[in-house]
């Protein structure tokens, strides 16, 4: 793997594992409908789901805008578009798309909503990504990033600077790390109007967020950035933890719109 673009190039391949993990972690989940109550989805509305992965997501998006909404989803893993298409065979509502690049297939002024869930702090150039997000946006369209900071997070019994230490060793797998608090600039320099802010807190006692902690441990094993012992250490430390009532991981998304002007 290529250190500089690895941001990229671990969602073009995905090893066996981690889509497991996907699996589980992209279920669409109800009360995920706040997070989108900014991109105010209405029936009947096309939206463009960017980064869709397996297309869990997407299906959300589709009941939030039926009847007579479409949703068309995309993204650079084909094997997640595959298996997203293959969910949604006789679901004429959904329609995947493999891409390459940032090049999005499909004509100037084509939806009426374009959601960015977990996606530009992987992309190589957020401002060609969203020029195009711009571009295929209809008049008065609106754009929904919905993002992390992991300059935010908390990992409970971790202390702060453990935490800090073991995302800075994970760095690789990010262009833009702190991309939560830096969207709202990227929007304005798109061109996009009414810009606004909000925060959705993501606060996990279950074990969910155990998921990410591998994710990012098997980034850190990539390129040797911690010892493996420590790395060990560390994720028995939050094992041992969730077994006795004491984990907490808290990860806050960032919500974040803007209009295409009218």
């Amino acid at each position: 793997m290529n250190k500089n673009t690895f941001y990229t190039d671990h969602w073009r391949d995905i090893e066996a594992e981690r889509i497991e993990r996907y699996e589980e972690m992209f279920v669409w989940r109800d009360g995920q409908q706040i997070l989108l109550q900014p991109s105010e989805l209405e029936p009947g509305q096309t939206v463009l789901d960017v980064g869709c992965g397996p297309g869990f997501f997407a299906g959300g998006l589709a009941d939030l805008v039926s009847p007579g909404g479409k949703v068309h989803g995309v993204d650079i893993n084909a094997r997640f578009v595959e298996d997203a298409n293959a969910r949604a065979v006789e679901d004429d509502r959904l329609q995947f798309h493999h891409i390459t690049g940032h090049e999005l297939p499909f004509e100037e002024a084509t939806f009426d909503r374009v959601i960015c869930k977990n996606v530009l702090e992987y992309v190589p150039d957020v401002a060609a990504t969203l020029g195009e997000v711009h571009r295929v946006l209809k008049p008065g369209g609106r754009v929904q990033i919905i993002d992390s900071d992991w300059g935010f997070v908390i990992v409970e019994p971790w202390s702060k600077e453990t935490v800090d230490r073991f995302f800075e060793a994970a760095g690789p797998a990010f262009n833009e790390r702190y991309i939560g608090r830096r969207a709202g600039g990227y929007l304005a320099d798109a061109g996009f109007v009414e810009v606004n802010v909000r925060l959705s807190p993501f606060v996990d006692q279950s074990g969910r967020g155990l998921h990410v902690l591998r994710n990012m441990a098997s980034y850190i094993s990539t390129f040797d950035t911690l010892p493996a012992d420590e790395v060990e250490s560390l994720l028995s430390e939050v094992e041992d933890s969730l077994a006795e009532g004491r984990f907490l991981f808290c990860l806050p998304q960032f919500l974040v719109t803007g209009d295409k002007a009218g």
